[in-house]
C-alpha cells in the first residue's frame, strides 16, 4: 500500500500531491447514471457535472488510482465497474497537474464517508468552468457506457 496521506487536525485528508503518483501515472473517474443527461437532439453524454469537486470540506473530485489497484493484482476494469458506476473516463496525471489541480492518495473509509476503496483518489484545486471544459474534452473512455458520448 501507498504511504499514506497528510490529515489535518480533524482527521480530514489535507489536499496534496501524493509523491507515489507519477505524471506518467493515469487516474480514472467513475461514472453514473446520474452523471449523464441527454441532450435536445437526444444524444446521451456525460454532463459537465462529473468534471467538478464535491461539497465536501476540501472539495475535492473523487478519482480511482489504477497503479495501486494494480499493485494488488486485482483488475482495475472490474475494481471501478459496479451496478452504481456504470462507465469511467481515464486522465493522465500530467495534464490533470497542467490544470493545476493536485492529485492525491485518500482511501476511504474515512472520516466523511462508510464506503471502503483503498484505492481512492482525489484532486483537489478550483475547478473553474474552464478546467471542467478542458477536462469533459481531454476524457476518454476506459468503461464505455453504450449508447453515451463523452461531450
Amino acid at each position: 500500500m501507498p504511504n499514506p496521506p497528510p490529515h489535518d487536525e480533524n482527521g480530514l485528508v489535507k489536499p496534496h500531491d501524493h509523491d507515489e503518483i507519477d505524471d506518467a501515472d493515469n487516474i480514472v473517474r467513475r461514472i453514473s447514471e446520474l452523471q449523464l443527461c441527454t441532450d435536445k437532439d437526444g444524444r446521451r453524454r456525460i454532463s459537465s457535472k462529473a468534471y467538478q469537486g464535491s461539497t465536501d470540506p476540501g472539495g475535492g473530485m473523487s478519482i480511482d488510482i489504477p497503479k495501486f489497484i494494480e499493485a494488488d493484482g486485482l483488475s482495475v476494469e472490474e475494481w471501478v465497474t459496479s451496478p452504481r458506476w456504470i462507465g469511467s473516463v481515464i486522465f493522465n496525471v500530467e495534464f490533470i497537474r497542467s490544470l493545476e489541480l493536485q492529485v492525491g492518495f485518500d482511501p476511504l473509509p474515512n472520516k466523511q464517508s462508510d464506503e471502503e476503496n483503498p484505492y481512492h483518489g482525489g484532486l483537489w484545486g478550483k475547478f473553474t468552468k474552464g478546467k471542467k471544459r478542458q477536462l469533459a474534452q481531454t476524457a476518454s473512455w476506459f468503461v464505455e457506457i453504450p449508447g453515451a458520448e463523452l461531450i
